[in-house]
């Protein structure tokens, strides 16, 4: 399961504490998971998570993974391959 942490002004909201962010946090999943089709049992099998900043410069954090693991991510979300062929 892909783990979301949203943060906000410098503090940091679980997806439980609150009704809309819940929202946000599964949308957000639920778009990750499709993001990361290719890599995603790779992902799941490892405990990291994303840490979404929405503030005025909105950023992902990949947090916890493996070296590979997370430049595979990272190549991915800005929209290169995720595997070196």
């Amino acid at each position: 399961m892909i783990q979301i942490a949203l943060s906000y002004k410098n503090r940091e909201y679980l997806p439980f504490e609150d009704g809309p962010l819940a929202q946000i946090a599964e949308t957000t999943r639920k778009l990750l998971s499709a993001l990361l089709e290719d890599i995603y049992d790779l992902v799941t099998k490892e405990t990291g998570r994303f840490l979404i900043y929405l503030d005025h410069h909105p950023k992902i954090e990949v947090e916890g993974f493996s070296r590979d693991l997370s430049d595979q991510i990272e190549r991915t979300l800005r929209g290169e391959p995720a595997f070196d062929y």
